[in-house]
């Protein structure tokens, strides 16, 4: 009788702890009571047609395990399950992949379905599934009769998917048994590479951890069988040619050279292999110094605690943590080395610490700077597990705030959508706002998120608002009372005035529609609760010239100021007239610098701001504008500088609505550009009373 890898993993947890409880059965391996006595059913099949006594539930919830099943199973798994383990689907594709990458005859389709156990048919149809997966690796399966079944492209690539799928192999249950039939191989190089790796150790100081030292091994055995057989690398990619500039690269050559490898390339490629290895210790921190990396790992730390507002009390250690992880993840994105398919980690981190492991991807923006591209998901989640273990160990996880996550949707365009975004983001400071996108990009979109809020109907598993984009002012009163109640769990189904309007439209004439609007908003939402009081709308609503008046305009002629000086100058008249605190100008900057939020308006013009709780007085605006165009942050080039700060959700509305009317229908862009003096800027805004 062959049995599954749940049948395995349960039977060696309860031979392993034979006190375990069926609670704790089903608490480790997520399985309901009846899925629990199902498995332990097919156990006993198993146990009873190899001639053995079967294991019993007793009514304290524990399990009678027999002696001599504890015994025979605990000291010899390997070679009980050996033929009679039951590969699921996904086991088999990694199998036939790891077949084919260590052959050393001829592969057909009888080889295959012996070593599996499985029909023709079932193969044809696993090699079917696969082909996609080992395309991800520029990479083909073809069949011809000389060479049977084999993967067809760069060496290079082979490798890279080898590694992936020996990482897969490795957890098996049964691996040791799949690693045996690889006697011949591993043997005749396992010694060597052996000794190999315990010099690396001691010249490079550092000490692999236990799981990477044994793929490494099996790993390299495996290249040099390759080698042997004249399958070397030729060609390597760009990023390959740092490497030999290292110290490393001098200390590894000396090493390769005594196992007998003379190719130049594989001696780069074997020291990216290392390099880019999991370690557990240095035992010389200073001798694997590099100061880029560590500079960018101390700014990341510092991001983190600004964006959880939490002081980490040991500091200086969790930054030698994270770096010891950090540059051997730095090197497997330079050299294509992550696992393509490595999605199981990042799903679980993800769905598990959402909150905490947004927060660490805003704060590692240092690392993509470095690197030129993102950070994969994966390496993403490893760092969220270090982070929330150092937070979990000073006692500080629990103060981690759990704001949901907001995406927009926009098939406007770009003044028009960031116009959205802003309203959005200001309008609901609960909700923290972090991409704005096209329907095309969301439809690959993979981050996560909580919330999607879209000009269009999009199809999303998460909470979706469709919002008008031109959103007017009664509007945005009702539109907030029906995202908060439903992310606070009141009806979802809250009526949206709007719709009701043009129900009304189809059967009748509606003589003053905003003073329709007005009194159903007043009457359905009850608007002298304290949630929907209309003095947010009726109360002072500032214009755009009221705003942006003389005092608060400044014409730059030389520009020999930072980015950051910058924004501080065009908030400089509102500090003057303290209309807002110090720290709202330190955390525009901030955010502008952590964040890279999409705030510029029009082409060259950004509007900076923080939120309504961040240090302002009284809802204010200003704007710089410079000779040209200056660097932001290293993500936008900007001109004019708009300085925007509100106390109030709504309040700021109208003059956001006014200023996109003239930079979106009026070309107030280049209308601030080529006024002679304020007094001419200031007559363009006239109109926006």
């Amino acid at each position: 009788m062959a049995v599954d890898k749940r049948v395995f993993t349960v039977l060696d947890a309860i031979v392993s702890d034979p006190s375990i409880t069926g609670v704790a059965l089903e608490s480790e391996f997520n399985l309901t009571r009846k899925q629990l006595s199902y498995t332990i059913k097919k156990i006993n099949d198993y146990l009873e047609s190899n001639h053995f006594e079967t294991i019993t539930r007793l009514k304290t919830g524990k399990l009678h395990v027999p002696k001599h099943v504890i015994e025979n199973f605990r000291h010899q798994e390997d070679i009980i399950f050996n033929n009679r383990y039951l590969f699921a689907e996904e086991e088999r594709g990694k199998l036939i992949i790891f077949f084919l990458l260590t052959r050393e005859e001829r592969l057909s389709l009888l080889h295959l379905t012996s070593a599996l156990n499985v029909s023709q048919n079932t193969i044809i149809n696993d090699i079917k599934k696969i082909k996609s997966s080992v395309s991800q690796y520029s990479l083909k399966i073809r069949y011809n009769r000389e060479q049977g079944y084999h993967v067809a492209g760069e060496e290079i690539k082979k490798r890279y998917l080898l590694l992936s799928t020996l990482r897969s192999i490795l957890m098996l249950p049964i691996a040791k048994s799949i690693i045996s039939q690889y006697n011949n191989v591993i043997s005749e190089h396992i010694e060597q590479v052996g000794n190999f790796f315990s010099e690396i150790e001691k010249c490079l100081k550092i000490q692999f951890t236990d799981q990477q030292l044994q793929e490494l091994i099996y790993f390299i055995c495996f290249i040099q069988h390759r080698i042997n057989h004249g399958k070397t690398v030729e060609f390597l990619p760009d990023t390959y040619s740092e490497i030999t500039h290292g110290r490393d690269f001098k200390i590894m050559q000396n090493i390769i050279h005594k196992m007998g490898i003379i190719q130049y390339n594989e001696h780069i490629f074997l020291t990216a292999i290392i390099q880019s290895s999991n370690i557990q210790t240095i035992s010389d921190k200073y001798f694997h110094l590099d100061t880029l990396l560590l500079e960018s790992v101390v700014v990341v730390v510092d991001n983190f605690e600004k964006i959880s507002c939490i002081t980490i009390k040991e500091k200086s250690e969790l930054i030698e943590k994270i770096y010891q992880h950090w540059k051997p993840a730095y090197y497997r994105i330079r050299y294509h080395l992550t696992n393509i398919n490595a999605n199981s980690v990042y799903d679980l981190v993800a769905k598990e610490f959402n909150h905490l492991h947004e927060m660490v991807r805003r704060a590692m923006l240092p690392f993509e700077k470095i690197l030129h591209c993102e950070v994969p998901n994966e390496e993403v989640a490893f760092l969220t597990v270090l982070f929330g273990g150092w937070l979990t160990r000073e006692g500080l996880i629990n103060q981690i705030k759990t704001q949901k996550t907001a995406i927009v949707v926009s098939e406007n365009s770009a003044t028009v959508s960031t116009y959205l975004y802003l309203t959005l983001q200001v309008l609901l400071p609960e909700l923290h706002f972090i991409e704005m996108m096209s329907r095309r990009e969301f439809e690959k979109y993979s981050r996560h998120y909580d919330v999607v809020f879209s000009t269009t109907f999009v199809k999303t598993d998460k909470i979706l608002f469709v919002v008008n984009p031109a959103i007017n002012s009664f509007h945005k009163n009702t539109f907030r009372h029906q995202v908060i109640s439903s992310l606070q769990g009141v009806d979802p189904h809250i009526i949206q005035v709007e719709k009701l309007l043009l129900i009304l439209e189809k059967y009748g004439t509606i003589h003053d529609r905003s003073g329709l609007q007005k009194e159903l908003t007043s009457y359905i939402y009850d608007e002298s609760s304290s949630e929907c009081q209309p003095h947010s709308l009726t109360t002072e609503t500032p214009s755009l010239s009221e705003l942006l008046c003389n005092e608060h305009l400044y014409f730059q002629d030389i520009n020999t100021l930072s980015w950051e000086q910058s924004i501080a100058k065009a908030a400089a008249p509102l500090l003057a007239e303290q209309l807002l605190e110090t720290r709202y100008i330190t955390t525009m900057i901030d955010k502008i610098s952590i964040e890279q939020p999409y705030i510029m308006l029009a082409e060259g013009l950004i509007i900076a701001h923080a939120g309504v709780d961040d240090g302002v007085n009284k809802i204010c605006m200003s704007l710089l504008r410079l000779p040209e165009k200056i660097n932001i942050a290293g993500y936008m080039q900007a001109d004019i500088i708009i300085v925007l700060a509100t106390n109030n959700p709504q309040k700021h509305l109208k003059a956001l609505a006014q200023l996109n009317e003239f930079l979106e229908f009026n070309d107030g862009g280049e209308k601030i550009r080529n006024s002679g003096n304020k007094e001419a800027l200031l007559q363009h805004l006239s109109v926006y009373c």
